[in-house]
């Protein structure tokens, strides 16, 4: 067995030994003797189907199969991949590991092999779990997506995955995480720290950030410290007293307001904070982001987590991404699918760098140079514009409480908003 020193010395790329040789012996040591079973024939063919690859990536990723299955180095190398991001006990996913030049145009595949395998791990988590197949094929669907969508995006159309996204695969295979319609809902404790109070008669939302939190002057949260450095930052304030719950709240905007509200806890009741379970919601690329695809998946969610965990009930559903980032209803017009979704919800800040989500509209890590960087799509150079102006960019926030699935499509915490309390 080699090891990642003389395989990486092999491909004629060093650069990333420290992080190829991270847990190399204990994944060595559960090689399987008859080499990987990804690669396998017969089991890749499954593999795609079950996936929905097109023919064309399926015949690729057969004749690389068979390329690898011939180098034990190129094998032991996918082994290692694979393990890391499946197998491994706790997450060591590889970091931009070389691609091996030997595959010529099709090197982006040999990870894309590792990748895919995750198949007969899903079904086996999703059987243990008791939801339906059709709900496993669809959730499987994720690994095309990532080839298709981003990695032939930044490589000339080649198919391929980016290791980067294939961190994320193993959540699949462990958690209550399920893609269904057109976005993705994972069930777990929220992790986000704030209350969400609700009015008991006229159902108006209110949130609070917890005591302490700074802000920019104009109410947004920076990543770090030192970036409020010159500005004036203030902190949020949260108390409970004689009844009645008294802080600096957050617009539905998305935004903290640098003033205090008091709600009587008589007329308003807690529905949300930190630690309740809640459905992270992710948004997979692709496109097709109408209300109405929205509102249908948001219904899904709704109906299948209450059938399949009724002991785990969620109110609400949240997520943190440069898609919910208000910035976007000043780049975007008004009839666009992300702005229209964004006034449903009601945004939040987050702690954000200047840089955050650009890699999935620009496939660059950040910070990068802007002249630099493809203006090959409408968003593309509608952000470039923007950044030109000196503006910092910036991630956002969200929340919808499911019980207002209902209101749905009227824009009920930007209406809300109209009526804030004071």
């Amino acid at each position: 067995m080699k090891s990642a020193e003389e395989i990486l010395q092999e491909l004629g790329d060093t650069s990333q030994l420290a992080n190829v040789a991270l847990h190399w012996d204990e994944a060595m040591a559960e090689y399987p003797a008859g080499g990987p079973h990804f690669l396998a024939a017969d089991f890749i063919r499954r593999c795609c189907a079950a996936t929905g690859m097109d023919a064309g990536v399926e015949a690729e990723l057969l004749a690389v199969a068979a390329v690898v299955r011939a180098d034990e180095s190129l094998a032991q190398l996918a082994w290692h991949c694979h393990w890391r991001v499946f197998r491994a006990l706790a997450p060591c996913p590889p970091q931009q590991w070389p691609e091996p030049a030997c595959l010529g145009e099709r090197r982006g595949l040999l990870f894309l092999l590792a990748a895919i395998a995750y198949v007969p791990m899903v079904y086996d988590h999703h059987q243990r779990l008791g939801v339906p197949e059709a709900t496993t094929r669809e959730t499987l669907q994720q690994v095309a997506h990532f080839c298709n969508y981003n990695y032939r995006r930044g490589y000339g159309g080649r198919p391929g995955i980016y290791l980067n996204q294939m961190s994320w695969m193993r959540h699949y295979t462990r958690e209550p995480y399920f893609r269904l319609g057109r976005l993705e809902f994972w069930l777990e404790p929220m992790k986000r720290d704030m209350t969400v109070y609700r009015h008991r008669q006229t159902g108006q939302v209110v949130a609070f950030p917890p005591a302490g939190t700074r802000f920019s002057a104009d109410g947004y949260r920076y990543a770090r410290e030192e970036d409020y450095a010159g500005e004036d930052s203030w902190l949020s304030e949260l108390s409970f007293a004689n009844g009645c719950v008294c802080g600096t709240p957050i617009s539905p905007h998305g935004y903290a307001r640098r003033e205090k509200v008091a709600l009587s806890l008589a007329d308003w009741e807690l529905v949300l904070s930190k630690g309740d379970d809640s459905l992270s919601m992710h948004i997979p690329s692709g496109g097709n982001m109408s209300l109405d695809a929205c509102r249908d998946s948001l219904l899904r969610a709704r109906d299948f987590f209450r059938k399949y965990f009724p002991d785990r009930p969620v109110r609400a559903v949240n997520c943190a991404s440069w898609i919910f980032n208000n910035q976007l209803q000043e780049i975007l017009p008004a009839t666009a699918n992300l702005v229209q979704f964004q006034r449903e919800l009601y945004l939040c800040p987050v702690p954000s760098s200047a840089w955050d989500g650009l890699w999935f509209v620009f496939l660059k890590n950040g910070p990068f140079d802007l002249k630099d960087a493809p203006r090959d799509t409408d968003l593309q150079r509608r952000i470039l514009d923007f950044l030109a102006t000196g503006r910092r960019w910036r991630a956002g926030g969200m929340f919808f409480l499911l019980d207002d699935l209902d209101r749905f499509g009227s824009q009920p915490y930007c209406a809300d908003a109209e009526a804030f309390p004071t």
